[in-house]
């Protein structure tokens, strides 16, 4: 069987992108201008710069994290050969998970977003594997979900059901072998 690739998608990564920018510029007119968003709710402008240089910090981090994976990754989101599955299609992926550390997919769903959870025999060579926020973020997967990695559809060019439907019958034609 030959290896089977799908692109990160050009119109969900420019969506993120432009997203990432409204919250960016949103942020610096909360941390420049606080008085303009005080209301009956909020009405602390020290809150208002707070929640502004989170948010800077937050979208300013995706949006360089998701230029990065661009630049460095190419297009390539996730391949699934006869050694495993080379995941890419995020900011926690993981890379090559061997067929032979899979012992089971199961899908999840958390708020609107569905993913599958690979659940591997080590977790922890995963997750030894990456460092700084990357490293906590599995560690949270893994408290969450009993695995540190989870593969959505959210940036590639597939529907979830496709990319349930490729991974699962992947994982029996190999898992056999």
């Amino acid at each position: 069987m030959d290896s089977i690739v799908i692109k990160i998608s050009n119109k969900k990564f420019s969506l993120l992108v432009v997203g990432c920018l409204i919250f960016i510029t949103l942020s610096i007119f909360f941390i420049i201008k606080p008085d303009d968003f005080v209301t009956f709710l909020v009405r602390n402008t020290l809150f208002i710069k707070f929640a502004g240089i989170l948010g800077l910090l937050f979208f300013g981090f995706a949006l360089y994290s998701a230029i990065q994976k661009k630049i460095f990754d190419g297009n390539i989101g996730i391949i699934i050969n006869q050694e495993g599955i080379i995941d890419n299609s995020s900011f926690v992926s993981v890379g090559l998970i061997k067929w032979e550390d899979i012992v089971s997919i199961d899908k999840s769903n958390v708020a609107s977003t569905s993913f599958l959870l690979i659940k591997v025999k080590n977790p922890k060579k995963y997750i030894n594997a990456t460092k700084g926020i990357k490293s906590k973020l599995l560690k949270g997967n893994y408290n969450s979900y009993g695995t540190p990695i989870s593969i959505s559809a959210n940036f590639i060019n597939c529907s979830f059901s496709q990319l349930e439907n490729i991974i699962l019958n992947s994982f029996e034609n190999y898992k056999s072998k």
